[in-house]
Formats: structure tokens, C-alpha cells, sequence
């Protein structure tokens, strides 16, 4: 429709996959070792040496989203945490209902993606408006994601309760 233009997308198009390659390999090598580490068993292990039994569900659910956003603070991309939470979490290892504790992953993604300074979002926020990416983290944003987390956690742990 705009052959003019044809040059110009496919530049900027070139230009932005390569910007992002790096990105894009740290969550696919993520997901890949996340994979293998539950197929293995690794996490369901590791939690059974500590307590053995049925997690009761409000501890799994309160305990995803607020240990995902504390790994996101100290740099752990929410597809790690994610995975171990899920893994440790799911099959039956936990009295919660599933719908609920993948809501529970998702708040954990959110309150994760506020408070880690490898954050698109963070990144992009210090970009635009000329703050440093680290007062963002460790300034009102930790606090927000922490009662994100922490107030998401407890109202999903309340719905568990009655479903």
C-alpha cells in the first residue's frame, strides 16, 4: 500500500530483533532449564526433604506471587521463579485450586515485573522519564509490588478457602 515505507519497516524491524536477541535467548534458556529441571523432579524433591505431605493452599498461594517478586529484586527472571514455584506447587503437591494458583503465578509476573531492574517495563519507565533504574526498583515501586503481591496473595487464599 506504501512501498515507501517498505525500506524503512524492514530496517527498523532488523534493528529491533537484534536489540532484543539477547533478551529473547535469556528467556528461551530459562524455559528450557525450567523444562528439564520439572521433568526431573528436582523441585518436588527438594521440598519433600523439607516437609513431606500436602502444602496447605493458602501457603502456596501466598508464597508464588511474594517469592516471585522477591527473586525479580534480586535480578531472577519471573520464567525461573515461575517454574520452581509451579513445579513445586502443582500436580497435587498443594491443597489449592489450580485456576487459583496459576492467578497467583500471574500476580507473582506483575509484582515481578515492577520490582526488577531487568524489567522491560522498569526499563523502559527509566528510558521515558530520566530516572535511574534502580530508584524505581528500590524506591515506592518495591513497596507497591511487595502489597501486590502480599494483598494478591491473601484475597486468592481467601477464594481458595470457599472453592
Amino acid at each position: 500500500r506504501h512501498p515507501q515505507y517498505v525500506s524503512t519497516i524492514l530496517t527498523d524491524t532488523k534493528n529491533s530483533m537484534i536489540a532484543t536477541a539477547d533478551d529473547i535467548l535469556i528467556i528461551s534458556m530459562a524455559m528450557l532449564i525450567g523444562y528439564f529441571a520439572t521433568r526431573t523432579g528436582a523441585f518436588s524433591a527438594l521440598v519433600a526433604s523439607f516437609y513431606d505431605g500436602v502444602i496447605p493452599g493458602y501457603v502456596a498461594i501466598i508464597l508464588t506471587p511474594l517469592g516471585m517478586m522477591l527473586a525479580s529484586v534480586v535480578g531472577v527472571h519471573p520464567v525461573i521463579s515461575s517454574t520452581a514455584m509451579l513445579a513445586v506447587f502443582s500436580g497435587g503437591h498443594a491443597d489449592a485450586h489450580p485456576a487459583l494458583l496459576m492467578q497467583a503465578h500471574l500476580i507473582g509476573w506483575g509484582a515481578g515485573t515492577m520490582s526488577s531492574v531487568a524489567s522491560l517495563s522498569v526499563i523502559t519507565c527509566a528510558n521515558l522519564f530520566k530516572v535511574p533504574s534502580r530508584q524505581l526498583v528500590l524506591g515506592p515501586n518495591l513497596w507497591t509490588a511487595l502489597a501486590y503481591a502480599l494483598a494478591g496473595g491473601i484475597i486468592l487464599s481467601v477464594v481458595n478457602l470457599f472453592v
